[in-house]
């Protein structure tokens, strides 16, 4: 399944840790997600679609030829997330250890990533896009005759 995530947008919590997902995200994300700390050791958050989340965790954990390499991925991801309703306002919940693990406050910064929503407080999302190449410098490296992904 492909999904198109596209779009950038802050958004508040409310006094129990609820926050509305921006409205341009909740059609693709549907009514229960997934909600993971970052596995790139990045302080941010990643929603995934529930078809987003079984096609990521499937390569994940497949990436690793050894089967007990498998079981010790599996119980990494296990430990890294959450599955998240989404209420008839748009909203889902967040621990208060998923927040403190992205460093954030009562504002999130949701950024569409194609087939998940990263959340990333608002400084961490500036700090990471000026640590970045140049744009320029970077895109020239794009190899666009690389294999296409089919489904």
């Amino acid at each position: 399944m492909s999904l198109l995530l596209a779009g950038k947008e802050s958004r508040k919590f409310d006094q129990v840790n609820r926050i509305a997902l921006p409205t341009c995200f909740r059609k693709e994300i549907g009514e229960s997600a997934i909600l993971m700390k970052s596995v790139h050791k990045e302080p941010c958050l990643m929603l995934f679609s529930e078809q987003s989340w079984e096609d990521f965790s499937y390569a994940f954990i497949y990436s690793f030829e050894d089967p007990l390499m498998r079981a010790k991925a599996q119980r990494r991801l296990a430990d890294r997330i959450e599955k998240v309703t989404v209420d008839k306002s748009g909203r889902i919940s967040v621990k208060d250890e998923f927040k403190l693990y992205a460093q954030l406050d009562d504002e999130a910064y949701f950024v569409g990533m194609m087939d998940r929503v990263e959340i990333w407080s608002i400084e961490n999302w500036n700090i990471i896009n000026s640590e970045d190449d140049d744009d320029d410098d970077f895109f020239k490296n794009v190899n666009y005759s690389a294999p296409r992904r089919t489904e």
